[in-house]
């Protein structure tokens, strides 16, 4: 088939060929996995997210918080700068924090890293230590089109690093969770471009991060058709809501900040501008692709789950009919929240609002789950 005729089939028969892995070679062990049956349902945890807790800087502290939030769990940040761990000194502080966090009754299921590529600086020693400790997931970072060039020959180019990314992680007992990002050069955007790439790999070892936002869906089907046919690419799961609004109609986050013109500018956590991919995801930044001065005509605005235009009940059914059995997380990019949301080190809003807050989204889909007999 010439690729200028796969392009025209339908997504979901791209996704079908994907996961039945027509036309391209699949692995014996990624068959295996995919065909071996369903494993019992196991309850559930709601993460909390670390980076929304940059503001406390010991694992005392952050176990004290996770328990007034209602977490028993955290997703920790393991990144340069104000990350809980800094990735240069990963072999004896990620031990410490996690020893720490334990003493706390808090359990770390999964770490955040800056890992792109097998050959990354801190790549190998950040997995080593982590499998030393028992956590087996990482959120894996996001590649990206070069929107001058053809898109599917960069898909096939991305190959060999999924293959030495995978090794490197079935060395380690890790599964790697791309965390998609939105966007029209976000390898992963679309969902189906990057099943592509993985299907080829087991997917013990590399998986998606699925987020309710990055891949948002303008029918309610859409996420129950990829979630079906991703599995069992299905790692991870990050909850989020938002809304669409005309991008020419009044931004209700806007009077908000205009009352707090000094939120969320005590510092941030996330990746590395660039091939990393750590785009803010807030208003009219998924409408903009792979051009920022791009006019776009909606504004994707993030809202507290349970207050937007997401399914959270039928996606969590959907979780619970495909077995899914991996570590989830709310992750707020909502101003309300102040720089909290983006990893900031300090807060301009007291810490039982900044608390109460966050405990809303977890108490909202502890209920969603509870509703599906996920928890």
């Amino acid at each position: 088939m010439e690729r200028r005729d796969f392009l025209g089939i339908g997504g979901a028969a791209l996704a079908a060929a994907a996961v039945a892995g027509s036309g391209l070679a699949q692995s014996p062990t990624s068959m295996a996995a995919m065909a071996a049956a369903p494993a019992p349902p196991a309850q559930l945890r709601l993460d909390a997210y670390s980076r929304t807790l940059h503001w406390l800087r010991t694992p005392g502290e952050v176990a004290e918080a996770c328990h007034q939030i209602g977490n028993t769990s955290i997703d920790l940040t393991v990144r340069p700068g104000s990350g809980h761990v800094d990735p240069a000194q990963v072999a004896t502080a990620l031990p410490a924090f996690v020893k720490g966090l334990r003493a706390g009754g808090i359990e770390v299921s999964m770490i955040a890293p800056n890992i792109l590529d097998a050959d990354d600086q801190y790549a190998e020693a950040t997995l080593d230590a982590a499998s030393s400790l028992g956590i087996h997931h990482y959120w894996w970072g996001t590649y990206r089109y070069d929107a001058a060039q053809p898109y599917w020959p960069q898909l096939d180019a991305l190959k060999p690093k999924v293959e030495a990314i995978a090794k490197l992680n079935e060395k380690y007992g890790m599964k790697g969770m791309a965390h998609p990002r939105d966007g029209a050069t976000s390898v992963s955007a679309a969902f189906f471009d990057l099943l592509y790439v993985l299907k080829n790999f087991d997917p013990r070892w590399v998986s998606f991060q699925y987020d309710t936002h990055h891949l948002l869906q303008a029918y309610d089907g859409g996420w129950v058709q990829q979630l079906r046919l991703g599995t069992p690419y299905i790692g991870g799961f990050v909850w989020k809501d938002v809304m669409i609004e005309p991008s020419n109609s009044p931004n209700p986050d806007d009077a908000w900040r205009a009352a707090h013109p000094s939120a969320g500018r005590s510092g941030g956590g996330g990746f590395p501008a660039g091939a990393r991919g750590r785009g803010r995801g807030r208003a009219g930044a998924g409408g903009r692709g792979g051009n920022p001065a791009a006019p776009t005509r909606t504004r994707i605005r993030q809202v507290p789950v349970g207050t937007g235009m997401i399914n959270l009940a039928l996606i969590a059914q959907t979780l619970k009919e495909i077995h899914f059995q991996g570590p989830m997380e709310c992750e707020p990019e909502w101003p309300q929240l102040d720089g909290a949301s983006q990893g900031a080190t300090e807060l301009t809003i007291p810490r039982a609002q900044a608390i109460a807050l966050l405990k809303r989204d977890h108490d909202t889909m502890m209920g969603v789950l509870a509703g599906a007999a996920l928890v």
